[in-house]
């Protein structure tokens, strides 16, 4: 019998009902990752986003708000984009008026989450890109902030270093059961 792919493994771990620690690198993940959304966020919906997505920069929300949207027009999806450098009131107000999907930075997704720009409650997905990355720069009160917020969901983290303290505090803290899958 032949052992599963990453991708599949991945797959394997999110239909269960897991959350998942997944210890791989952007070039592993970016391609899976609206094939994940599609899989929780099937159908839009009035209400509030279904999927949020935290990166770690401008550039990355950008990147991946645009392939985003490519991947789930079929689905006739909404998908907003938040980061620093545009404007928080547009933002806001985009976010209020429905999202199946945000995407964007963790400091700007968190500061209009507590500005009541948007709801949780029927979150399905929360994905943190790169959470080694932003545990460095600072983003861990942030994330460790939305996460004590959050539904019962699935989390899905990406990082390339599994073993470090400050990301395994997180995980034991705010994921509880998760499974961890390496590329």
């Amino acid at each position: 019998m032949a052992e599963l792919t990453y991708s599949e493994r991945l797959f394997k771990s999110l239909k269960a009902g897991h959350s998942v620690l997944s210890i791989a690198g952007p070039e592993s993940y970016g391609e899976l990752l609206p094939e994940i959304v599609k899989l929780f966020v099937p159908v839009a919906a009035e209400g509030s986003p279904r999927a949020v997505i935290l990166v770690a920069n401008d550039n990355d929300a950008k990147a991946y708000h645009e392939v985003m949207v490519k991947a789930v027009k079929p689905l006739d999806l909404t998908v907003d984009l938040v980061f620093e450098k545009g404007s928080k009131l547009k933002q806001r107000n985009d976010l209020f008026d429905g999202t199946e999907i945000i995407i964007g930075t963790t400091r700007r997704v968190c500061e209009l989450y507590f500005q009541n720009g948007f709801n949780i409650g029927k979150l399905k997905l929360f994905v943190i890109l790169q959470i080694d990355e932003q545990i460095r720069a600072g983003n861990k009160g942030y994330i460790s902030r939305i996460a004590e917020s959050l539904p019962k969901c699935r989390q899905l983290i990406f990082t390339k270093v599994e073993d470090e303290e400050r990301l395994n505090d997180y995980m034991e803290t705010f994921v509880g059961n998760y499974q961890v899958v390496s590329e």
